[in-house]
């Protein structure tokens, strides 16, 4: 095979560097017509990021100073074997094919050091975190006893038991079923059951009184934030609960809140704070209240759910993979199709606002399913009226919908004087698209944004033109008639 054909790897590479001086003894050995063993490769797609994944590459996973050597020495062939027939998923394979070139590289050529089995062994199970790859299987691979491998991994496998741990306690709280939360982190139902019956986390005032703050503990758990803050919340009042996060209570409706806060939810196109998520929890439902995310984003609500001891089912159409807690759906309201068992008491509703944020939006959901801030604005508007349909069909009388969303004008280069009314949307229209479906809108509640997004220039231009801008936000409540 043509030696340029190949591609040596590192990441699928044992050892921590090329051992030059062996490659400088193969090239010697090359020149007095030494043979040398075929070196072992595989064939792989789903290789180059940004290439074309479909592409078929050869990667090295024996036999890397051979390759070298044949190189320094200007041969352009080299003899190859293949690790196996098929081709591979290389991000699927990466592990499978680390350990089978340390494998290879425990019986011959220069023989792995500890350091590079301890490093090899370190890595996998760092990001194996639903340990496929036993400590047995590890040992086999390294050429070396099990009691070894414990002794290199034991603090990995502790903080990886504490985090799965602490995922299925989520999940519990959050109102998922045992057989639900079982399928999702595969495991058995029963120790899906022992876990939420027996895990303790009885220390946390401890470190507390220790002066420990919530992010060292929420680290020493190896858990999320807002699960620690949920189980240091447990059994308050929703108003202790406020004076503990250091949020204050507002009495009316104008709720500002300029900035988000950290301990909830992730950095996400459109984030919104959760003490809005929280004052709404506090006036419009009660603990134990089953809560519908449709469109979760980076988290927020389900967060601030499981602070405030309300259960929540939250869907995006593309969930981050570190929470389990957001699933994939689809919304597709023509279709009628409704992803919950369970009838919710509230939807808290905070869509992508009509072309905000869009190219955003587009890079976390993609061309097969774009998201609704792309639409034109009489699909945005019918995609609203048929989720109102549908959320009243899968809902009882006296269940809240609370919408968060925007007027939106065509103003950021028409003066006021001249905007077109027809390209709108406003507050008026999602009011009587709710009205229309069978939803009675009872509050309609001030959340402004901040116009500190806006810069002194920017302004300028805006007054010199009369433009007209809008910082409204409005959250409206809805109950179902």
């Amino acid at each position: 095979m043509k030696i340029q054909e190949l591609i040596w790897d590192e990441a699928v590479y044992p050892r921590s560097a090329v051992n030059q001086k062996t490659v400088e003894a193969y090239v010697e050995a090359l020149s007095i017509g030494a043979q040398f063993p075929a070196v072992m490769v595989q064939r792989v797609v789903n290789y180059t990021p940004g290439g074309d994944l479909l592409a078929i590459v050869l990667i090295l996973i024996d036999g890397v100073h051979r390759w070298h050597a044949f190189r320094q020495a200007g041969r352009t062939d080299i003899p190859v074997i293949h690790y196996q027939d098929a081709v591979l998923d290389y991000e699927a394979a990466k592990t499978e094919l680390l350990l089978e070139s340390a494998r290879n590289n425990t019986s011959h050529g220069d023989r792995l050091t500890l350091a590079d089995k301890k490093r090899i062994a370190r890595d996998i199970a760092s990001s194996d975190p639903k340990c496929r790859y036993t400590e047995t299987a590890l040992a086999e691979k390294m050429g070396v006893i099990q009691q070894t491998v414990n002794a290199w991994i034991t603090d990995i496998r502790a903080r990886q038991k504490t985090n799965r741990d602490s995922i299925i306690i989520r999940l519990s709280r959050l109102g998922w079923t045992q057989e639900k939360i079982a399928r999702t982190t595969q495991m058995t139902q029963g120790r899906v059951a022992q876990i939420i019956n027996n895990t303790i986390f009885g220390k946390i005032n401890n470190l507390l009184s220790q002066g420990r703050d919530m992010e060292y503990i929420a680290g020493h758990y190896n858990m999320e934030l807002a699960l620690a803050w949920a189980l240091r919340l447990e059994g308050k009042t929703d108003q202790e609960k406020f004076k503990a996060l250091e949020w204050g209570l507002r009495t009316w409706d104008q709720w500002h809140f300029n900035e988000c806060d950290d301990r909830f939810g992730d950095d996400w196109p459109g984030r919104i704070p959760a003490q809005l998520v929280a004052h709404t929890l506090f006036y419009f439902t009660e603990p134990g209240d089953l809560v519908l995310d449709p469109m979760a984003g980076g988290g927020v609500v389900p967060d601030v759910c499981l602070a405030f001891e309300r259960k929540c089912r939250a869907f995006d159409l593309a969930p981050s993979e570190g929470r389990p807690e957001i699933e994939y759906h689809h919304w597709n309201p023509q279709k009628r199709t409704w992803p919950l068992d369970k009838k919710p008491d509230l939807i808290f509703f905070d869509p992508p606002y009509y072309t905000k944020k869009a190219k955003e939006y587009e890079q976390k959901a993609g061309k097969a399913a774009p998201s609704i801030s792309s639409f034109t604005k009489k699909a945005y508007e019918a995609f609203f009226k048929d989720f109102f349909f549908l959320a009243h069909e899968n809902t009882n009388p006296g269940a809240t919908l609370a919408f968060l969303n925007a007027d939106w004008y065509d103003f950021e280069s028409t003066p006021a004087a001249q905007e077109d009314p027809g390209r709108s949307i406003t507050l008026f229209d999602y009011h009587r698209l709710l009205t229309q479906t069978g939803w009675k809108v009872i509050r309609r509640i001030e959340c402004p944004l901040s116009t500190e997004r806006l810069t002194g220039n920017q302004v300028q231009k805006m007054q010199d033109s009369r433009i007209l801008g809008t910082t409204g936000r409005t959250l409206l409540i809805a109950r179902r008639t």
